[in-house]
């Protein structure tokens, strides 16, 4: 895999040095720089006229006072134009580099950045060089220094993204990678988003913006700055296709230093999971007198389908489809009794329950995973079984209640939903049923 480069990222967005460079073009009365044009001669006359660099000293950090300069030069015939700087060394430093352009006048302001960087204090040469089309070449140059200038780019020190593949659905296993680095300066602008490591050709570019968690410190100061991301998944989005994304983080400074660092993000089997108790039906019954009429010590069985019509797989856990509660327990009693950790309440975990009116404990005591193991898919993750309802499938889901209790509410109503835990309740009041225990003592 590539690693990206800055030339291959989408513009950002105008910052605090454009600004100030406008401000510069609309207000500034410059010195006039005494310069040497160079003029290969013809006979059509010179390309390039009235080329100057006015002021010619500049202290580019971002104080406000000379941090920019003016080029401004005169094109006769239509040609590419490249404007360089020279440094100590012989480097050039290209600012525009065989750019098309018509005959008339220009002027552009620069700051003192090259790539991105402020150039170190100095004296340079500058040029500007012009070739029409018949070949002629034609440059103007002269002499600008450097004084005082912000060198020091902005850095994302310790950047790391972990894990580096997740799988956003809410399921509760790698939904969410936690992107984190320390800002090393106050910055003018700062973006992190993801990129696609292979764009789709009809789109090339297409940025998925990532929101900083709220903290004391603001995203453009310097400290430690945290991202929690789950693709948009808990506020309700679907996240971005499946596949292998750069994470970037992009900063630039007051000057104008920029700074772009990468790291790789891999997103699979992500997407808004969905699921849904089928047609909202619950058959309660006394198994004895198929009515709803249960004897105090006596059984209620139920029965539910459960259909998962989304795009990824649901987890479920626990306890299994069969399983007998008595009125005075619930999956976590059963889950200390059993001495089976999954069936505490997992987040993500998706569970059928029954609940029922004036009831003083656990909410949906009676919990059920959504679907016996042969309508499941399960595998070893991390050392431990976990099952899935694919997209796809239903699951059937039964059990018993032995009601030895009578409710405070006699007869009570009872209802079923479908628990996506720590996420919501999908379906409650599902299917709402009176159910009566008889009281032996009222002789009924």
């Amino acid at each position: 895999m590539n690693p990206i480069t800055p030339e291959a990222l989408p513009a950002s967005r105008p910052t605090h040095l454009a600004r100030r460079l406008v401000r510069f073009a609309l207000g500034a009365v410059l010195p006039t720089l005494a310069l040497v044009v160079f003029i290969s001669g013809c006979a059509t006359g010179p390309l390039v006229t009235n080329a100057r660099v006015e002021p010619a000293s500049i202290s580019p950090n971002a104080d406000g006072n000379n941090d920019a300069t003016r080029i401004s030069y005169t094109i006769r015939r239509p040609s590419d134009v490249s404007i360089y700087l020279v440094d100590a060394n012989g480097q050039r430093h290209y600012f525009r580099q065989d750019r098309r352009r018509a005959a008339r006048d220009y002027n552009v302001l620069w700051a003192g950045v090259i790539d991105d960087r402020v150039l170190p204090n100095g004296v340079y040469t500058w040029t500007v060089e012009a070739t029409d089309d018949a070949g002629r070449t034609d440059k103007a140059t002269g002499q600008i220094t450097l004084t005082d200038g912000d060198t020091n780019p902005p850095q994302f020190e310790n950047f790391a993204v972990k894990p580096a593949v997740i799988t956003p659905n809410q399921d509760g296993i790698d939904d969410r990678a936690s992107i984190t680095y320390y800002l090393s300066k106050k910055v003018d602008e700062l973006q992190v988003y993801l990129l696609p490591t292979h764009p789709d050709p009809d789109n090339p570019n297409p940025k998925y913006p990532l929101a900083e968690t709220e903290r004391e410190v603001k995203p453009t100061e310097p400290g430690f700055h945290f991202y929690d991301y789950d693709g948009g998944i808990d506020l309700g989005a679907d996240p971005p296709p499946d596949g292998d994304y750069y994470v970037v983080a992009d900063a630039q400074d007051l000057a104008g230093n920029r700074t772009v660092v990468t790291k790789t993000l891999t997103i699979s089997n992500g997407g808004k999971p969905r699921a849904d108790i089928v047609k909202g039906e619950i058959t309660m019954i006394n198994p004895e007198t198929g009515d709803r009429n249960i004897p105090l010590g006596g059984a209620m069985m139920f029965t539910a389908t459960i259909e998962n019509y989304g795009n990824v797989p649901i987890r479920t856990a626990g306890p299994w489809p069969g399983t007998v509660y008595h009125s005075n327990e619930n999956f976590n009693t059963l889950a200390y009794r059993e001495s089976e950790k999954s069936w505490f309440e997992q987040s993500g975990t998706w569970r059928f329950g029954l609940n029922f009116q004036a009831n003083p404990g656990q909410d949906f005591p009676f919990r059920y995973a959504v679907g016996r193991k042969e309508d499941l898919r399960c595998e070893t993750i991390d050392g431990r079984e976990q099952c899935f309802l694919d997209p796809g499938k239903r699951g059937l889901v039964y059990g018993t209640i032995i009601w030895d209790t009578i409710p405070g509410r006699n007869p009570f109503q009872m209802w079923g939903g479908l628990l996506h835990e720590d996420v919501e309740v999908v379906n409650n009041f599902a299917d709402v049923q009176e159910v009566k225990v008889a009281d032996p003592n009222q002789g009924n």
